[in-house]
């Protein structure tokens, strides 16, 4: 089935959107498609949440699409298959084969190639990329590719003649299908077994030579890959891991396989370092003619572009790489290698460099040393004049300062220059290719050389790193621009380095040579960009037509563009859009200057600040009220680790994260990015289990006063809005950004100070001069880091259209209009100035959280004054074949529970509450008298036994019973009911059952059931269940119960989907799935008792 739903017609083209767009949708599109129309670059921010990704498939590929169709290529869509990427041909067979970048138009006088626009899509990391590539794959926006050439004479016209380059494939006639590719390293897409253990040098090293001796059967395979197309399938990373390691389609090497078909796609995904870096760029031999180039998530487009053109060369490596050369020299003259496996072929590659070079190469690198240590640069020393670690004071910085320019002064003087880099570089090429192999197998290095395997890594190491600076240093962008650059000349301790306020490995500097433990303090020549136009400059050179660089997060735009801007690169489109959320209903934002009446101290965050313990006991007061009022998640984000730090430690010594704890589980972000992701899963599973999933979260229900009645209990609840948890982090690390926090997952974000890059560090305050040298604010661009961090944490609170949250901004200087004016549109217009948080403003927050909480999935109040009306839930949300299968329901119609609609229930409650004699003898008494009744557990055990709620019973067999007398499958609310009674008939949980439906019919009954994301999510799992593991069936049960189902009839209906797809697996995996469903039921029960209970506090 076609998802297609609209078509919209935007500048001239016609776009293909599976939903009804909303407004700034459209106007994102509108600008997309004028940017690529007019040949123009454009700044396009879009906040979380309001569908980028797809926008940017949609626009890019409608505009490529009418380029096909304009230029008489290609007729008219055929009529979708309802498979997208796959289409049988008139044989039967499946034909795979792309559209080519070139078309041949053939006119009267004259012949013109013209490459089809190209589409690459860049994002930070591959996660990103991947869900780019399953939103591409599951909007069904690629299917309109699907396209035919026109008749035989027009067939002809289009033939192209077969060309040297792979890049000029030849046309034949018959239907084409869209192709698309993702690229990644060894890293990510190896899968031989033994080789994918590897990693980064070792992996490629033994990549090469397993694939060289023709031993990996992966690689072997590639030509049978590419035939068949399966590797320009639209998969991200893990489904083209699992497909080319599966034996049905011929194992292939992932790796190989998408650089050999990348020429020919219609979307190539990449990480954008491997665009901004030229090196990289370089060996990857991309081409960048005539193409649309999508830099998304592009906050950080500047720091990386400025990265990617700079180097640091310490003094040990130049050391290093002098003896790199001598190891080099020596082996050769012993002979101890020939050959050299090449990369870009199976056949060996002879290894030969002139010596004479060689010789000069090493000379040079010793009066480069020379020549570096005879710079005035003072050296740290303490009083007794010895060195010492130091750190410069506040705005100065500790070496000597050039002009970018005075790099090539110092090359000349030591012999390098743009007349012998080509001969200097290639013989470096081929000098690292032989000495890496100077390792052989086990890491052994041939006893004639009196060097180990450490030893000779490290100086080649050093040499790659040498070369590495040259070739920067000779690229035709930089010196055609060195304005852009600086020359700083400075010692460091290896030993300890921070960067922008952060302690870069937890202290630890992976600079440090094994040769050379000891050594501290190293002589660094920095060679820094300051100007992210170095890169944009260069991708445009390579012929980009079109820039689209967005981000939700990218304001103020017009300094952007100017920082961004060159000679050959302008900015001319721009925008700054509208949420999908209605920002006064959906969002309770504030700035504060001080906390509550108790400790109302000034909140100002400044470095300064951390000597300050009235700072932190005042924030602390804001951050234990907030937490006492935000249910579920929240995240506090601080401007540096070392403040988090010590506001920890002072609030653990004043006991505020015990009382933190009595409400939330608390957690902290680590430093080191591998034990982030156990943090996280302990973070959603106290929110997701509830109050009783924490040892540390009993604090309040120790109390046996507590226990003794409902009503002391609600008094209390009145201060408790949820249990939950709150993740302690800092502005631009790892949870700031890339970290999905939708709905419950995080309702508050509060920010702590403001995150400004560290003014000690000596990058940071070059980088302040260089923009005051260019006539742009240095001091602006110092705040614009600082807004652009926050805005991008801040993101973190609204995911999607039906999202809500708490933004707090806690530290005075959010009311500056300096910075105040440069948060993102969509905060600054609802957001209150405050003085502090008092009861008003708390009530606030208590009543927005409690108005969206009261309101169902749907929009339903739970309040309505309308009672239970089960049989019109029923015949509006149920199919008819359903309601009327008698005999599956013993003869009685279904009845379920609309669970926002309990207000009658809830009447009948307070009355118990009020007479306190809810116990649980009279609770079992009413169960065995009235069959409408059902007992449902309390999740806060001594605080509410039983609850009776009106529930009519559904007596049937299991609705997943392998023979009529397996054991009925129900989710009973005693478990001691069927200890007790062994064979007594147990009562369905509301599970009304199905026919058994294929595949498709399941498909198309879980798009109805489950959200949109839901959706693209188990779609993959439901069309693989053959394939499925332990894992996956664990991701199955999370996508069809997440956390945020509170609404009987809903969960009904993921009931029946759940039992539909058990009937599908096989037996090995049944069990195994039923107990999964089983537990995470459980846990939902208490869920829904809690917001009963919440339900109750409001009626009190």
């Amino acid at each position: 089935m076609n998802p297609i739903k609209n078509e919209y017609l935007i500048e001239g083209y016609s776009v293909q959107f599976p939903y009804d767009a909303y407004k700034c949708q459209i106007n994102y599109m509108q600008k997309i498609l004028y940017s690529l129309k007019y040949k123009k670059h454009a700044l396009l921010e879009s906040p979380t949440g309001t569908g980028k990704t797809l926008c940017l498939l949609a626009s890019t590929l409608a505009f490529q699409k009418h380029f096909l169709i304009s230029h008489g290529s290609l007729k008219k869509p055929i009529e979708n298959t309802g498979s997208a990427g796959v289409i049988k041909s008139e044989g039967g067979s499946i034909e795979l084969m792309g559209v080519p970048r070139t078309v041949l138009e053939n006119n009267k006088d004259t012949k013109m190639d013209m490459l089809i626009p190209r589409i690459i899509y860049s994002s930070r990391t591959h996660t990103q990329l991947s869900q780019v590539m399953r939103e591409l794959k599951s909007s069904g926006i690629s299917d309109g590719f699907t396209i035919e050439l026109f008749d035989t004479e027009a067939e002809n016209k289009a033939k192209i003649e077969k060309s040297t380059s792979k890049k000029r494939p030849v046309i034949k006639g018959g239907k084409k299908l869209f192709k698309a590719t993702i690229l990644g390293s060894r890293d990510q897409l190896c899968v031989h077994p033994k080789i994918s253990k590897f990693r980064g040098n070792a992996l490629i090293k033994n990549c090469r030579k397993i694939t060289k001796e023709g031993k990996c059967k992966y690689h072997n395979n590639l030509k049978q890959a590419n035939n068949s197309g399966v590797a320009a399938d639209i998969q991200d990373i893990e489904d083209l891991k699992n497909i080319a390691s599966s034996s049905d389609s011929g194992y292939f090497c992932p790796f190989y396989a998408t650089r050999e078909i990348e020429s020919v796609c219609n979307v190539v995904l990449l990480p954008y370092n491997y665009l901004l870096d030229s090196i990289t760029r370089q060996n990857l031999k991309i081409d960048l003619n005539n193409t649309v180039l999508i830099l998304d998530e592009a906050h950080n487009v500047e720091s990386v572009s400025e990265e990617a053109y700079s180097f640091d060369l310490r003094d040990i490596d130049l050391a290093l790489s002098q003896k790199a050369i001598q190891n080099v020299l020596e082996a050769t003259k012993l002979g101890l290698l020939q050959e050299k496996e090449s990369d870009e072929q199976d056949s060996d590659a002879d290894i030969s460099f002139d010596i004479e070079v060689a010789v000069a190469l090493a000379t040079g690198i010793h009066l480069l040393s020379r020549n570096l240590k005879e710079i005035p640069c003072p050296v740290p020393t303490n009083n007794n004049g010895s060195k010492f670690k130091s750190f410069p004071k506040m705005g100065e910085v500790q070496g000597t300062t050039y002009p970018g320019s005075h790099i090539y002064s110092l090359f000349a003087s030591s012999g390098f220059g743009i007349d012998n880099f080509q001969a200097i570089d290639e013989c470096l090429t081929n000098m690292i290719n032989f000495g890496q192999n100077l390792v052989g197998p086990g890491g052994n290095v041939s006893g004639q050389l009196d060097v180990n395997s450490i030893q000779i890594n490290a100086r080649i190491g050093a040499l790659e790193r040498f070369q590495r600076c040259l070739r920067l240093t000779f690229n035709e962008t930089v010196m055609k621009n060195p304005q852009w650059f600086k020359l700083y000349i400075h010692y460091e301790f290896d030993g300890y380095k921070e960067i922008n306020g952060f302690d870069e490995n937890g202290g630890q500097n992976s600079l440090v040579d094994p040769e050379t433990p000891d050594q501290e303090l190293s002589l660094y020549l920095s060679f820094w960009c300051f100007s992210a136009a170095a890169a944009l400059s260069s991708l445009v050179s390579a012929g980009v037509r079109s820039m689209i660089i967005t981000s939700g997060t990218l304001s103020p735009l017009d300094t952007l563009a100017q920082q961004f801007s060159s000679s050959n690169v302008t900015f001319d489109v721009f925008l700054e859009n509208d949420h999908v959320i209605d920002s006064e209903s959906q969002l309770w934002a504030a700035t504060l200057e001080r906390g509550n009446s108790a400790n109302s101290t000034h909140l100002i965050g400044s470095y300064e600040a951390r000597n300050n313990p009235s700072y932190f006991s005042s924030l602390g007061s804001v951050v234990f009220d907030c937490v006492k009022r935000i249910p579920d998640g929240i995240l506090l984000f601080f401007g540096s680790y070392s403040l988090m730090d010590q506001a920890v430690k002072h609030w653990t010594d004043q006991g505020l994260i015990e009382r933190i704890k009595a409400f939330k589980s608390v957690f902290i972000e680590p430093r080191n990015s591998f034990e982030l992701g156990s943090v996280l899963e302990s973070y959603m599973d106290c929110i997701n289990k509830g109050a009783d999933s924490s040892s540390n979260n009993d604090g309040y229900f120790k109390d046996k006063k507590a226990r003794s009645s409902l009503s002391d209990f609600v008094l209390k609840s009145k201060k408790i809005s949820s249990s939950g948890s709150l993740l302690i982090a800092v502005c631009r690390g790892k949870v700031s950004e890339g970290i999905n926090f939708s709905d419950n997952a995080c309702r508050g974000v509060i920010i702590a100070g403001l995150p400004f890059p560290s003014i000690a560090d000596a990058r940071v305050c070059l980088k302040k001069q260089y923009m005051d040298e260019s006539k742009m604010d240095g001091r602006q661009w110092y705040n614009q880091q600082a807004i652009r961090a926050v805005n991008q944490a801040i993101g973190r609170v609204v995911r999607h259209r039906n999202d809500y949250g708490a933004i707090i901004l806690a530290d005075k200087r959010f009311n500056q209009p300096n910075i105040y004016t440069r948060l993102s549109k969509w905060i600054r217009t609802n957001t209150k100035h405050l003085p502090q948080l008092d009861s008003r403003q708390l009530d606030n927050i208590s009543d927005f959280f409690e108005k969206k909480l009261s309101i169902g999935v749907n929009g339903t109040n739970c309040h309505s004054s309308e009672g239970n009306n089960n049989k019109e839930i029923i015949t509006k949300t149920l199919p008819s074949n359903i309601l009327g299968n008698k005999t599956t329901l013993c003869g009685r119609n279904p009845s379920v529970v609309s669970f926002p609609n309990l207000s009658n229930e809830i009447n009948t409650l307070l009355k118990r509450v009020e007479n306190k004699n809810t116990t649980e003898e009279e609770s079992k008494g009413e169960e065995n008298n009235t069959e409408n009744k059902m007992i449902i557990p309390k999740p806060f055990p001594g605080l509410i036994s039983k609850v009776s709620v009106a529930w009519k019973r559904v007596k049937t067999s299991s609705p997943c019973s392998d023979s009529q007398n397996s054991t009925p499958w129900t989710f009973s609310s005693n478990k001691n009911e069927s200890s007790n009674h062994e064979n007594q008939k147990r009562t369905n949980f509301n599970i009304i059952p199905l026919e058994k439906m294929n595949y498709e019919e399941i498909l198309n009954n879980s798009k109805h059931i489950l959200r949109e994301d839901e959706f693209n999510r188990l779609k993959p799992y439901i069309q693989n269940l053959n394939q499925v593991n332990s894992n996956s069936l664990r991701s199955i049960v999370n996508i069809l119960f997440p956390s945020y189902i509170i609404e009987e009839k809903n969960l009904t209906e993921r009931n029946s989907l759940a039992l539909e797809l058990l009937k599908l697996l096989s037996s090995k995996y049944r069990e195994e799935f039923r107990a999964m469903i089983e537990k995470m039921i459980s846990n939902i029960d208490m869920m829904k008792d809690k917001a009963l209970v919440d339900a109750l506090e409001s009626e009190l």
